[in-house]
C-alpha cells in the first residue's frame, strides 16, 4: 500500500463548488484528523466556513515564498506523519511556483492534487455572473466574451496545470463538476480516502452562493448601468439579498447565439481536448462534437414556475433597491439622472403597484417641485385604492 501523501492540494478551480467544499473541510476538521489529515485553519475562519460563508480556504499566496519552498518548510516543521490538506482557488493560479526550483525533490513531498473542472458554457456563464454581482459588469454576455476573444482563461490554465502535473509525475484527481454537481464534495472526500469524514447531515440541502436566473441577471446588469458608478455596492447588495431570500430559485445558463457558441468551442477546443484526455470517457467536458442546442421544448409547468420565480425576484430587487437608495438619499440628494431612472422603473409593466408608489414617493422626495411627478404618484395611489 502506498504511503499517504504529505500534502493534499485542493486547487479549485473557481466556480466548481469550492465554497461548499471548504465549508465541509471546516466542519469535518476533527473527523479528518482521525484519518490523519490536518486541515489547519484559524478558529475564526473555521467558524465562518462552517456557517457556509465565503472564505478563501486555508492557503494564501505569499509573494516572498514560492509554493515549493513553503511546502518543503512545512514538511520540515511537521512533528507527525499526518497529511496536510491545503485548499484555495489561488493555488490554481500559483501552482507554477511549485516547479520553479528543486523540481528533482518534489517526489519527497508525495503530493496529491485535487482539481475540479467545468463545462465551458457553464464556467464562463458563472464567471460572467460573478462580475455582474461583484464588479459592476453591465455588458451583455456575448459582448463580455468578445472582449476576451472567446478564450476561457480557466480552461487554458487547467490544461497547462494538467500538463505540468503529468510531466512531474504528481498524482492528480480531476473531477468534472458539471457531471457531479450534487456530490462534488463527497467525491473530494473519497479522493482524500476519508469518505466517512464527509459531514453528510450538515451538507444536506445546503445551497451556497447560487447563480442568477435570466431575469435576475438582466435586471442586475440594468441596475449596474444606471447606478454602479454612484453606488458601487449596489449589485452586491441586491445579489446577496436574492441568494439569502430566494435560495431555491432555479439558476439558468447565460444565452449564446449559435454563432458565438460555435466560436467559443472552436477557440478553446485544444484546451478542452487536453482536459478530456485526462478524464474518464463518461466524465468528458462538452466539446465541439457534443454542443447542446437550445431548441428543446420547455414543459409548461417549468415555464409557469420560472414566471413565478421571476416575480419573486423582481419583488426582492425592488424592495432591496428602494431601501438601499432611501438610506443613501438620507445623506445625499439623488441626482436628476437617478430620479429619472426611478420614474422609468416605476412605469415598468411588471412592477407591483405598491412598489410603483414607493419608487415614485422616493422620486418626489428628491424632486418635490415636479408637478408631473406628483401627478404620477397620485395616479399610482388612486390605482391601489381602486384595487382595494
Amino acid at each position: 500500500m502506498l504511503p499517504k501523501p504529505q500534502f493534499y492540494l485542493h486547487i479549485g478551480h473557481g466556480k466548481t463548488g469550492t465554497t461548499a467544499i471548504q465549508s465541509a473541510f471546516a466542519i469535518a476538521q476533527e473527523d479528518l484528523l482521525r484519518h490523519k489529515i490536518e486541515y489547519p485553519i484559524p478558529i475564526v475562519e473555521r467558524e465562518k466556513a462552517s456557517q457556509f460563508a465565503i472564505t478563501s480556504g486555508n492557503w494564501k499566496h505569499n509573494p516572498e515564498e514560492s509554493l515549493a519552498k513553503e511546502l518543503f518548510r512545512l514538511s520540515q516543521e511537521k512533528t507527525n506523519n499526518n497529511s496536510i490538506l491545503l485548499s484555495s482557488e489561488s493555488l490554481f493560479w500559483h501552482l507554477d511556483s511549485l516547479f520553479e526550483q528543486e523540481i528533482y525533490r518534489l517526489k519527497e513531498l508525495n503530493l496529491h492534487v485535487l482539481l475540479a473542472v467545468r463545462d465551458i458554457e457553464e464556467m464562463l456563464s458563472s464567471e460572467y455572473q460573478q462580475r455582474v454581482k461583484r464588479h459592476g459588469e453591465k455588458r451583455p454576455f456575448e459582448q463580455f466574451l468578445r472582449s476576451r476573444h472567446f478564450i476561457s482563461s480557466h480552461h487554458k490554465k487547467a490544461s497547462d496545470v494538467i500538463n505540468l502535473l503529468k510531466k512531474n509525475q504528481i498524482k492528480t484527481t480531476i473531477i468534472n463538476y458539471s457531471k457531479h454537481k450534487s456530490k462534488i464534495t463527497e467525491l473530494i472526500f473519497e479522493a482524500l480516502q476519508a469518505p466517512d469524514a464527509y459531514p453528510r447531515n450538515s451538507m444536506r440541502g445546503v445551497v451556497v452562493n447560487r447563480s442568477m436566473s435570466q431575469k435576475e441577471l438582466s435586471i442586475l446588469t440594468l441596475v449596474n448601468a444606471l447606478f454602479y458608478t454612484k453606488f458601487p455596492w449596489i449589485s452586491a447588495r441586491l445579489s446577496d439579498a436574492l441568494v439569502k431570500q430566494l435560495p431555491t430559485v432555479q439558476s439558468q445558463k447565460c444565452r449564446l447565439s449559435e454563432g458565438s457558441k460555435l466560436k467559443l468551442y472552436e477557440v478553446n477546443n485544444d484546451y478542452i481536448q487536453n482536459i478530456n484526455d485526462n478524464l474518464d470517457p463518461d466524465s468528458y467536458l462538452l466539446d465541439q462534437s457534443t454542443i447542446v442546442t437550445d431548441n428543446a421544448q420547455i414543459d409548461r409547468s417549468v415555464i409557469q414556475q420560472i414566471r413565478k420565480e421571476e416575480q419573486l425576484s423582481i419583488d426582492v430587487i425592488s424592495s432591496t433597491l428602494l431601501t438601499a437608495i432611501q438610506s443613501e438619499s438620507v445623506h445625499n440628494r439623488l441626482s436628476n439622472t437617478t430620479i429619472d431612472q426611478l420614474i422609468k422603473m416605476s412605469q415598468a409593466a411588471d412592477i407591483e403597484a405598491d412598489t410603483r408608489v414607493e419608487l415614485l414617493e422616493l422620486a418626489v422626495a428628491n424632486r418635490p417641485q415636479g408637478q408631473r411627478l406628483i401627478k404620477l404618484l397620485e395616479q399610482a395611489k388612486t390605482s391601489i385604492n381602486h384595487q382595494e
